[in-house]
């Protein structure tokens, strides 16, 4: 009995702590309106999702530069991170990065709909090398199983912040100049 009780007693632990990691991945990370160099991801499950991603703007700011990804309805669910190469990985394979900049950065942005079920469509969006202080350039990665990546190409790994806008529902991104 003294040996089913351990096998038991360690079967329970393990499984503990199976079930407080995996939901790590899927919590918020990271301070919104705060300068950083860190992940930043937000999941909203009790709140609509925004379905599709309607327009990306940029602008040349004192101080930084910023890009404001804009959408349909409700809170997107993203995680914006600096990758640590030039390197992109999705589920078809890893690519070489081709756009403008020394450091890249991925926005994964999640619960997109489908092609041809969106309520609006990103048709145009500022491309090319952009020639700003810090932001460079902003390409399309992939689109996956209602995953759009978006790359984006700046000077250096600069500190840049994340805020979350309402009517219309946008993401932004600051890039410090300095």
């Amino acid at each position: 009995m003294n040996k089913f009780l351990k096998i038991f007693s360690i079967s329970i632990a393990v499984l503990s702590v199976f079930v407080n990691i995996a939901p790590a991945q899927y919590e918020n990370a990271g301070k919104l309106n705060t300068w950083t160099t860190k992940n930043i991801q937000r999941i909203y499950e009790d709140e609509t999702a925004s379905e599709s991603l309607c327009k990306i703007r940029i602008a040349k700011n004192k101080g930084y530069d910023r890009v404001v990804f804009e959408f349909n309805g409700g809170k997107p669910n993203y995680v914006i991170q600096y990758l640590p190469s030039n390197i992109y990985s999705t589920d078809g394979g890893d690519h070489i990065i081709k756009i403008a900049g020394k450091v890249f950065m991925v926005v994964n942005i999640y619960g997109m709909g489908q092609l041809d079920e969106l309520p609006c469509e990103l048709k145009d969006y500022p491309k090319g090398n952009l020639k700003f202080q810090t932001l460079q350039e902003i390409d399309e990665g992939v689109w996956f199983e209602g995953i759009k990546d978006l790359l984006i190409g700046v000077k250096a790994k600069k500190p840049f912040r994340v805020e979350e806008l309402t009517n219309p529902s946008r993401l932004v991104i600051d890039f410090k100049h300095k």
